[in-house]
Order: structure tokens, then sequence, then C-alpha cells
């Protein structure tokens, strides 16, 4: 990520056309459990550290069931500029016994350049910037956005063997 006060931020989503977003259900038993399974997946498919994780909004009511709602936002740094931004939403209820959960995986590809200096917001950088990005960049963008689809997919898997693997715990 480029930290800079003022800075162009172009983002793409990872799925210009359909899926877009991943959105993932699950019903049956032990859904208190998958918060925190489905979090140490997150940072071992993304390989990433905790603190790439942002916990944004976090609710968690006890009664008879559980009910909870969860928002993450992950951030994995590809380059100087370029990082891979997803946000991440769960939404679940029930017990050891029965509940239902619904995951939402929203995958975008962003790239920042900085705007801070007299000479980044000079038209001729600008045209040398828009130069470079046309004639080298856009490959390796499109390299990242490849490496974003797979990510997402292979969460997806990772999730679905998760459903399964926590249905059958007793």
């Amino acid at each position: 990520m480029v930290y800079a006060r003022t800075k162009m931020l172009m983002q793409d989503n990872c799925f210009p056309k359909d899926p877009g977003d991943v959105t993932l259900r699950y019903v049956g038993p032990n859904t208190p459990k998958l918060y925190q399974r489905f979090y140490d997946m997150i940072k071992s498919v993304m390989n990433v550290p905790d603190s790439a994780i942002q916990e944004e909004r976090f609710n968690w009511g006890k009664g008879i069931t559980e009910k909870y709602k969860v928002s993450w936002f992950v951030h994995k740094d590809m380059d100087q500029f370029t990082y891979l931004y997803y946000k991440i939403s769960i939404s679940a209820e029930g017990d050891e016994k029965a509940g239902n959960a619904t995951i939402t995986i929203k995958p975008y590809l962003r790239t920042e350049y900085p705007q801070d200096t007299l000479w980044q917001r000079s038209l001729f950088y600008e045209f040398l910037r828009t130069f470079w990005h046309r004639i080298f960049y856009h490959k390796k963008r499109e390299e990242y956005n490849e490496e974003c689809k797979h990510l997402t997919v292979m969460l997806q898997r990772q999730l679905h063997d998760l459903f399964r693997e926590i249905r059958e715990t007793k």
C-alpha cells in the first residue's frame, strides 16, 4: 500500500463478470466454531500475518443460540504500488447441534500512485506514468488479477472442506 496524503487509486474487481462476489452458505452444526477456523484459514491461504487482517465489525450475541456478524478487510501486498484487497463478511446463527452461516468474499485488485509532490502532480509526470503503466505495468496487473482469482477460488475450496469437516465434528 502506498502511504501518501494524496494518491490516485485504480481498483478492479478480480472477477469483472460473474461471479463478481463469492457467497457461500452453510447449514449444519457447530457454527460458532466457524469464526476462528475461517480466520486461521484466511491467514494460511492468503499467506498474510495477523496485521494484514483488520476486523471492521464484530457483533456476537449469546443466548439460546449464538448469533454473530463479523467483517474483515484483508490486505496482501503484491509490489510497491499494487495490493489485493478482500472484504469478507460472516453472518451466522446456531449452536453445536444446528445453525446456518453466510460468508461473502469480495476480491479487489488495487493500484495506488502517490500524488504528494509537485512533480508527481505535473502533467509531464502523468504522461510518463501513463506510458509506463500501459507499456510495462499493465501486464503485471493482469498477472496479479490472475493471482487474486486463484486465491479466491482456493479460499472457496478450502471453505467447502471446512464446512464438511465442521459438519462431521461432534
